[in-house]
């Protein structure tokens, strides 16, 4: 009897030591598993996240994890963990919404535009809160496991695996002092922890609450030469935001999205070009194409204002106007002392929302002008969310679902819905610019464009030809001027100082090579040369400015826009 009792007891010892020896390996297997799963979680519902299990990543947070385990610290656990999980909640909801990976400019917009991103946030909420399941799932799980099983070790033990922790996670930022941005990009196919890691570290190091310095490029000064006025009394400049050219209508869309803009095309008032964006976003977009500005980097041109169309437009005699439905903010850099009238969101806030873009029209009636006029009128109307735009007059503008289908559906639908409601406000404009007296010219362009759901990217703010698509179209007076072919916003800016009576003579300027930058002017800004030839546009790949000029940056380059380019080539 006693031998069988010693030999049950022996044998419960014998699992039990068992259990124990298992425990540990299991438990670093486990958390893991854990810090690497947010990515294939996301792809049961998302076709933006491409991460792949990359074997040398897997190893390092195999470590890292062993480590922990062995550390026995839980300030240290929560302090990485913690950190961990703060940074995926961000990169998640980043693939989400925008289908890519976060890069250190993006970290910086979250601060820099908060009030922007929570407008955005708010508004596709209820399209991405999965998300916040594959988020919390993982990252919560880990810190329980932690919790509840972590054990002290003894202090040599304890001490070195801390250390090694600690200078696993200082390796990065160490890196990010002395290599650039380009090495600390996302890749799609990385873990989105490794891009997480990445672009924050160089983000902490090289960007967070300060301003970056970078040694700029030189460039030979602009010189603006003074000519006779050209054939135009009023100069009517509508900038829209985030309108893509090839989305419209009028060139050649799938959709009747532009149908009052189609009848003048279609009766010969209006011309019609690809344009190119100056860059991804509008407060940089606006001051590189409102001071004549082309290549990156040349911040002596931008901040002198020799080629502002506002100030040559006082010079010749104009008097000038900035009517915008957006923040006043987006007037930085744009020479707002040579404006005689301004008039932005913050002025009428209440009748801005009761009736949308479309005050625009009222505060044209409302201002008395003079012999000559600039008028720069900028709206909101194509921004996300894109319902904002037509929710005055929804019965009249909703032709496409925005409330059926799946979200991306949905997005697209809303999306045509705010160019039809576009399309009616800037024939309006023009309608009421022709009936001003003497000579009017009416222009319209677009601060960028959008992604649209291509390979699961929307929104703006990235390199890409799609966002990089605009309109150039113009209608009146001198329209029959505007040159054929591709337009970049800085070559509209030569042609409307031409309108106001000047000449801008660039010698750094290139036939066929223009530039298309990322938002961050002041800083080792991200930018693409874009080649104009005969057989169609080529995009090369990213450069920075700290690199300019790059000889290997057009060695790849993508091919967009082959087709002929608008009904003017043809």
């Amino acid at each position: 009897m006693r031998a069988t009792w010693l030999s049950f007891k022996f044998a419960s010892l014998s699992q039990s030591s068992t259990a124990a020896r298992l425990k540990m390996p299991l438990l670093i297997v486990l958390t893991t598993t854990l810090m690497l799963c947010d990515d294939f979680l996301q792809q049961l519902y998302s076709s933006a996240n491409h991460a792949q299990l990359e074997g040398s990543y897997v190893a390092a947070i195999l470590l890292v994890n062993i480590c922990l385990w062995f550390s026995g610290q839980r300030w240290l656990v929560w302090l990485l963990v913690g950190m961990f999980a703060l940074m995926q909640l961000l990169q998640l909801s980043h693939i989400s919404f925008t289908g890519e990976p976060l890069t250190p400019y993006d970290i910086s917009k979250l601060f820099a535009e908060r009030e922007e991103i929570g407008v955005a946030t708010v508004h596709a909420a209820p399209h991405h809160w999965p998300v916040l399941v594959v988020w919390a799932l993982p990252w919560g799980l880990t810190l329980w496991l932690f919790q509840r099983y972590l054990q002290p070790r003894p202090w040599p033990l304890a001490l070195g695996c801390s250390l090694v922790v600690l200078l696993a996670l200082a390796s990065k930022p160490n890196r990010a002092t002395y290599r650039d941005m380009i090495f600390f990009m996302p890749g799609p196919t990385r873990s989105s922890l490794h891009n997480s890691l990445n672009a924050f570290s160089y983000w902490a190091v090289r960007m967070a609450f300060r301003h970056q310095t970078v040694q700029l490029p030189e460039f030979q000064p602009y010189r603006l030469q003074q000519l006779p006025v050209a054939d135009v009394d009023n100069l009517v400049l509508l900038i829209t935001d985030s309108v893509r050219y090839d989305r419209l209508q009028l060139a050649g869309g799938e959709r009747e999205t532009t149908p009052q803009l189609q009848l003048l095309l279609q009766r010969g008032e209006l011309q019609a070009r690809q344009g190119l964006a100056a860059s991804v976003a509008t407060g940089a977009s606006l001051p590189l194409l409102l001071n004549s500005v082309r290549e990156p980097g040349n911040l002596v041109a931008l901040e002198s204002g020799v080629a502002n169309l506002f100030a040559q437009a006082r010079r010749a005699g104009f008097k000038t106007f900035w009517l915008s439905t957006q923040e006043s903010k987006m007037l930085n850099g744009l020479g707002v002392e040579h404006v005689d009238v301004v008039v932005t969101r913050e002025d009428e806030p209440l009748d801005l929302a009761q009736q949308g873009d479309r005050l625009v029209l009222e505060w044209l009636q409302e201002y008395s002008l003079a012999e000559k006029n600039l008028i720069a009128v900028h709206v909101r109307s194509a921004h996300i969310p894109y319902q904002a735009a037509y929710r005055h007059e929804r019965q009249r503008y909703h032709r496409w679902p925005d409330d059926q289908g799946d979200s991306a559906q949905r997005d697209s639908n809303a999306y045509d819905n705010a160019l039809l409601y576009l399309d009616q406000l800037a024939a309006d404009i023009y309608r009421w610019s022709q009936q001003l007296p003497g000579r009017t010219a009416w222009v319209m362009t677009s601060d960028h464009g959008q992604m649209l759901g291509e390979q699961g990217r929307w929104g703006h703010n990235r390199l890409t030809p799609m966002v990089a698509s605009v309109p150039v179209l113009a209608a009146g007076a001198q329209a029959d001027s505007l040159p054929a072919g591709l337009m970049s916003h800085y070559q509209l800016s030569k042609w409307l100082l031409q309108r106001l009576g000047a000449q801008l003579h660039n010698p750094n300027e290139v036939a066929g090579v223009h530039y298309f930058q990322s938002e961050k002017l002041y800083q080792d800004n991200l930018y693409r040369m874009v080649l104009s030839q005969p057989d169609g546009v080529y995009f090369c790949q990213p450069s920075l400015i700290s690199r300019y000029p790059d000889e290997t940056a057009c060695e790849q380059t993508e091919r967009v826009w082959p087709e002929e380019l608008n009904a003017s080539l043809q």
